[in-house]
């Protein structure tokens, strides 16, 4: 299996082109910054991080309408009912740039049955600097006709009882024992996470709305500030109880945003050759 590394004075990014090109580990100052993924990997959820594209958490049944197209999605997973994060996640990307600081890879999807029906080709790149990474996503429509689009960022953070947790929101999707959009709710940051802490007992799958993109996790020696560019607006959280990771992910769109037209929180609409873009910023400081 062919990793890349990254790397400067403090930090380490090793990214597997063949897992989504996927984050396999992250670290600063010898700290792991995200959850380190298993060796070997063995499945789609198993690196630190994989992007979505070109659509965020689930699609209902794998089933959406659009326009005069009528999606039938294979989950990627067996235990999963519904379609889920896209198609870059489970795909094997190739690359095109990489550096001892930076790497850029790049997947083109061809429609077959049982996947997104819109061709398209999607680009991420990494950056690091000093004590900061940047990955940036982009996805072109390069099919003939509109197609609907979403992107984000799923990483997997270290969870353990005592770290800080600041994230301003507004509201969230409550979400059905199906794990879809129930209904909306407005609510507030001491609301969902009291005493700047995610509870460890309280089960979390939910979408945040109102997020000014911002969000703060301090751990005993490390100190890390993400931050997302505007077009990622949503923030959905996957905390399962008594596990010791959770999942903060910056997307821009609502889940099954397809099947649910007369809500906010929309994807995007792309034209033949339109380009959408999207990047999150990991800032890491020793904890004082």
């Amino acid at each position: 299996m062919t990793y890349l590394r990254l790397q400067n004075a403090d930090l380490n990014l090793t990214v597997s082109p063949s897992h989504g090109g996927g984050i396999v580990s992250f670290e600063a100052f010898g700290d792991p910054v995200l959850k380190p993924a298993p060796a070997p990997i063995s499945g789609p959820t198993d690196p630190a991080s994989f992007v979505l594209v070109p659509y965020c958490n689930r699609i209902a049944h794998g089933r959406a309408d659009f326009g005069d197209e009528s999606l039938e999605l294979t989950p990627a997973i067996a235990r999963e009912p519904h379609a889920l994060h896209g198609e870059g996640w489970i795909s094997k990307w190739q690359v095109t740039t990489h550096s001892e600081t930076s790497a850029e890879l790049s997947h083109i999807h061809k429609p077959s049955n049982g996947i997104w029906p819109w061709a398209f080709k999607a680009t991420q790149k990494y950056d690091l600097s000093s004590q900061s990474v940047t990955h940036r996503l982009e996805v072109q429509n390069m099919s003939d006709r509109p197609m609907p689009a979403g992107l984000g960022f799923h990483p997997y953070f270290p969870r353990e009882t005592g770290d800080g947790f600041t994230a301003h929101v507004g509201g969230r999707w409550q979400a059905g024992e199906d794990l879809l959009p129930a209904h909306h709710e407005k609510g507030s940051s001491d609301t969902y996470w009291p005493d700047g802490q995610l509870c460890l007992d309280r089960p979390l799958d939910h979408c945040f709305t109102g997020w000014d993109g911002k969000l703060t996790i301090t751990r005993k020696n490390i100190k890390v500030s993400l931050s997302a560019s505007e077009e990622l607006r949503l923030l959905h959280i996957y905390a399962p109880p008594g596990a010791d990771f959770f999942c903060a992910e910056p997307v821009s769109h609502m889940p099954d945003a397809l099947n649910r037209s007369g809500e906010a929180d929309q994807m995007r609409v792309l034209q033949p050759g339109e380009v959408f873009t999207a990047s999150i910023s990991y800032l890491i400081e020793k904890s004082v």
